[in-house]
Order: C-alpha cells, then structure tokens, then sequence
C-alpha cells in the first residue's frame, strides 16, 4: 500500500518509489531528499492552482523527515 494513500500510482507493480529511492540514497541523501521535496511542495503551493494537495504533500515529506530524526535520537 502506498504511503500516500491519494497517489497509489507511486507503488504499482508492488514497489514503493520512495522505498527504491531511500534504499539507493545514504541516510543524509535520503533525509535531504524528503526535506527538499517538502520545500518544494510549499514553495510551489500557490502557483500551480493545487494548494491543498500541494501542502498534503509538503506535510507529508515533513512528517518523513521528521520522523527519520525522530530514530536518530
């Protein structure tokens, strides 16, 4: 199931984009990765006439980072 569940497009074929991602990336990659991506969805949120979908996915990228800091304390 994707972790998104408004984008299951990401898992088809069973594979999770962003598990392909994370296991391809070293830690900091991956959390500059999840960081940049909640930048961008905030930063793009009103211009692209999706704002509300646009900050789902900006919380989402947040919620990741934040909790990959979370494991490391």
């Amino acid at each position: 199931m994707s972790r998104d569940s408004k984008s299951s497009y990401y898992d088809a074929g069973g594979l999770e984009v962003i598990a392909i991602i994370q296991a391809k990336l070293t830690p900091e990659q991956f959390k500059g990765f999840l960081l940049g991506n909640s930048i961008k969805y905030n930063c793009r949120a009103n211009f692209k006439g999706t704002a509300q979908r646009d900050m789902e996915k900006a919380a989402n990228y947040s919620k990741w980072f934040s909790e990959l800091c979370e494991e490391k304390e």
